[in-house]
């Protein structure tokens, strides 16, 4: 069928859903060593489904249903029991073919699925997917790519060797940040058959973490982005925000250290930019974009189970671990209420530094508790190693035209990414951290050895992330043989 405008049904259809997931008075907001109950709404949360499908008159089909969620994270549990939910409300769903990322707000509750959070999450979730699942229609779809100053790396090393995320770069001894940044926005724009757009898949390597320390609910600088396709518009336009790799990204330009009026990023002004910023380079593409509509695509979605070696750590790193915990518990007052613990005084200084300074972070990760967290997690992390040699990751890798989307689960550290899509055969890579489910940070070999917080105690290292990589992208380059 040929429509007015030129587009042709060539089997493609795309449908898309939403739903509120703004929990109703104060919650509990993830995403800190200290607890944050909300104050009151900045802006709701949301989950956005996009489910793309596509079937020939000869009997072939692929389906690619894609879940974005204004969260901290994404996990299994949650993924699973969606899965289920849906399995007995669509039988005829392939589930298989979902998954579910998160922005990586620190503004939100944690998903925990037996919370009643977790029960309205849920709940609106599958009630997403299958409004997406229900209002597929004939389609087309083609990308952009457009550059947006959005993130910096946030690791900040010093001429000692050492590393710390968010370290003040004043200090005579700073060298220089440990990583790259990616100013690049891939978009996916999805058009009916008349020429209209429906939705946008958009990735930013930028983590959704402006205002990670106030005490408020927020989707962070997607709402700006909802709020500016809105009013360009005059309707909704569905935007699937996904956080490309960006394990050392943050919204912070810490070598410019706030002299130059950029709009405050850990507040509400920072949202307003970035939200800004993302938007201009939609609009940026739009046109080109709207001129080279395609229906008919190559589209392939494959989920594969991937084993992930853990990191291992060394007997050396274990006992100078243990040492420094004994060393901090040693000093710890018999009374856990007295303000003298090392908890009692990471919360003082919280506390005082939220009314001196203009900017964050406001906690202390070098504080006592800080270190010995991060020590603690070391110990048991050697003690458990040998019972947990791999890491089961579900990895989706999907082809649709020109652009492949491959997903992953952790915090993933830039040049991670950068590999992937220097590797790639497609002509636009979409990596989606925060996928399926959450395995902390994943740092290179090089933020290893400057250790700090983000690079201490994590579940998969340098090793894994080769392993991630190198299983990854010949995956992708299948999908062009």
């Amino acid at each position: 069928m040929l429509n007015v405008t030129g587009l042709e049904d060539k089997g493609l259809r795309v449908g898309w859903g939403i739903e509120d997931i703004t929990p109703a008075g104060p919650a509990s907001l993830y995403g800190q060593y200290y607890e944050k109950i909300s104050q009151y709404v900045e802006s709701p949360l949301k989950v956005t489904a996009c489910c793309i499908e596509w079937a020939s008159e000869k009997g072939g089909s692929e389906l690619a249903i894609m879940v974005s969620m204004d969260l901290l994270c994404s996990l299994k549990a949650l993924q699973d029991r969606l899965k289920d939910m849906l399995r007995r409300q669509v039988p005829e769903l392939d589930v298989q073919k979902l998954f579910l990322n998160a922005t990586h707000t620190h503004s939100a509750p944690y998903p925990d699925v037996n919370s009643d959070f977790g029960e309205l999450l849920l709940n609106r979730l599958c009630k997403a997917v299958i409004t997406a699942w229900n209002n597929r229609e004939p389609a087309g779809i083609s990308w952009g790519l457009e550059y947006a100053v959005t993130g910096h790396n946030r690791r900040v090393q010093y001429a000692d060797g050492t590393t710390e995320m968010y370290g003040a770069t004043d200090r005579p001894d700073f060298i220089g940040l440990e990583g790259p940044g990616d100013p690049g926005v891939g978009m996916l724009f999805c058009w009916n058959l008349t020429g209209e757009l429906t939705g946008v898949i958009m990735n930013v390597a930028t983590p959704a973490q402006v205002v990670e320390a106030k005490y408020f609910i927020s989707a962070d600088y997607w709402s700006e982005v909802r709020k500016q396709f809105r009013m360009r518009f005059a309707r909704d336009i569905f935007v699937l925000a996904q956080c490309g790799a960006a394990g050392d990204i943050s919204p912070r330009d810490l070598s410019r250290g706030y002299k130059t009026g950029e709009p405050n990023m850990w507040d509400t002004d920072g949202i307003g930019e970035i939200g800004r910023r993302v938007f201009q380079a939609a609009m940026n593409a739009y046109g080109e974009a709207k001129k080279n509509i395609k229906t008919s695509i190559v589209f392939r979605h494959v989920v594969k189970d991937l084993y992930i070696p853990t990191r291992i750590v060394h007997k050396k790193e274990y006992e100078e671990a243990l040492a420094v915990v004994k060393e901090i518990n040693s000093r710890e007052p018999k009374d856990p209420a007295s303000p003298g613990t090392a908890w009692n005084r990471f919360l003082e200084e919280i506390e005082h530094n939220e009314k001196i300074k203009a900017y964050g972070p406001w906690d202390n990760k070098n504080s006592d508790y800080g270190i010995i967290r991060k020590k603690q997690a070391v110990v048991e992390q050697y003690q458990h190693q040998e019972a947990n040699p791999y890491y089961v990751m579900e990895l989706h890798v999907i082809r649709l035209g020109d652009v492949v989307i491959a997903s992953n689960s952790f915090e993933l550290f830039v040049d991670y990414g950068l590999n992937i899509m220097g590797r790639s055969k497609a002509n636009l890579t979409f990596i989606v951290q925060l996928s399926c489910d959450y395995n902390d940070y994943l740092p290179t070999e090089r933020a290893i050895q400057g250790g700090g917080y983000s690079a201490m105690a994590n579940p998969v290292g340098p090793v894994g992330g080769k392993v991630l990589v190198d299983e990854t992208v010949p995956l992708i380059n299948s999908m062009w043989e």
